[in-house]
């Protein structure tokens, strides 16, 4: 029986997000075929021993009983492998995958390059400009220790005229979306350029790099990747948001949100996204899961990238799993072949 470590919670905005993950994943484990210990990492950074039997982690009691961890690194040392059911920055950048490399413990996901490079949609953008896979017009703006927030061009040179650039270069409406956030949380459409300058600070508290993205009609469609060297890709499922577009209340709130499976896209289209998942996987050096995300122009059909999420949502109505559910593979199988593909390391 291996010791399985599950990790919930986290220092980001998605920590709730994370804890209903971790809800979902406890529910459908083989808890027959691990001996389990549970931990939750609170907003301070705090490691915490979890009651694993809890019925929902998502209750603002999730902590109640919870024994502090004392000594993190001993108690990774004596796991077989651990399972980081986290979202967003200390939990999905790379951070917390290098503490397991230092540990030589196996873990579910990818690896610490792919995690950091796919957490930051600037250099994400940056490196799949050169497997040639498609992207809206987008500008990067970087808030300066300073504070002084610039547009920052291919060569790294730095523009203070932050509303000249993105009027001339992308013009209004625009999407204005913190780089290395999820859940569309620090994500924002500006309709009108005077009320730029105060959104661009919103998304400024969220993190100093900002992606602003031209605005297209478009479908939200996404495809789910599973493996290591030869990874299997599901179908293409569509995202129906209740609203303008697919905003965190959406997601997790808004009852009137629906997903489809399939898309309700010609199948050409659906065959191209699957192929790009593929290499965008491929070129972040993608191990065992990824969720990756595409908008599709209703106007011209022409398919963009708008992201890849190494650790997606496992919540139940999440679309990761229910894109593997459609391909075959049931919630609880999968949280097993994710832990076995963590041994290929």
């Amino acid at each position: 029986m291996r010791k399985l470590m599950i990790v919930c919670g986290g220092q980001s905005t998605e920590n709730l997000i994370s804890r209903m993950s971790c809800t979902s994943v406890l529910k459908n484990l083989h808890r027959e075929s691990y001996d389990l210990t549970l931990v939750g990492i609170d907003l301070s950074g705090e490691w915490y021993l979890l009651d694993d039997m809890q019925e929902d982690l998502a209750l603002d009691s999730w902590l109640e009983g919870a024994k502090p961890i004392e000594d993190v690194y001993h108690l990774l040392k004596q796991q077989d492998v651990v399972f980081p059911v986290l979202h967003g920055l200390y939990g999905e950048d790379g951070t917390i995958q290098g503490l397991f490399e230092l540990a030589n413990v196996p873990y579910v996901g990818c690896r610490t390059l792919a995690s950091s490079v796919a957490m930051d949609k600037i250099y994400t953008k940056k490196i799949l400009e050169t497997v040639g896979i498609p992207q809206v017009k987008s500008l990067y703006v970087k808030k300066r220790y300073d504070g002084q927030y610039v547009v920052v061009d291919s060569q790294f040179n730095e523009n203070k005229d932050v509303v000249s650039v993105v009027k001339e270069k992308l013009g209004f409406p625009c999407f204005v979306k913190a780089s290395r956030s999820g859940s569309s949380v620090g994500c924002y459409r500006v309709d009108e350029e005077t009320n730029f300058l105060d959104i661009l600070h919103q998304a400024g508290q969220y993190d100093s790099h900002i992606v602003v993205e031209e605005c297209i009609d478009c479908i939200e469609l996404e495809t789910a990747v599973l493996g290591n060297d030869d990874p299997i890709v599901s179908r293409v499922g569509q995202i129906m948001p209740h609203g303008e577009f697919y905003t965190f209340e959406s997601k997790y709130e808004d009852e009137e949100s629906q997903t489809c499976i399939p898309a309700l896209v010609d199948q050409d289209i659906q065959d191209q996204i699957r192929e790009y998942a593929l290499k965008v996987f491929k070129a972040i050096d993608g191990h065992g899961l990824s969720r990756v995300d595409f908008f599709l122009d209703k106007k011209t059909n022409q398919i963009y990238l708008n992201e890849i999420n190494t650790m997606p949502g496992f919540t139940k109505i999440s679309m990761y799993p229910q894109l593997m559910a459609d391909y075959g593979i049931t919630y609880s199988d999968l949280i097993d072949r994710l832990i076995a593909l963590a041994f290929d390391r």
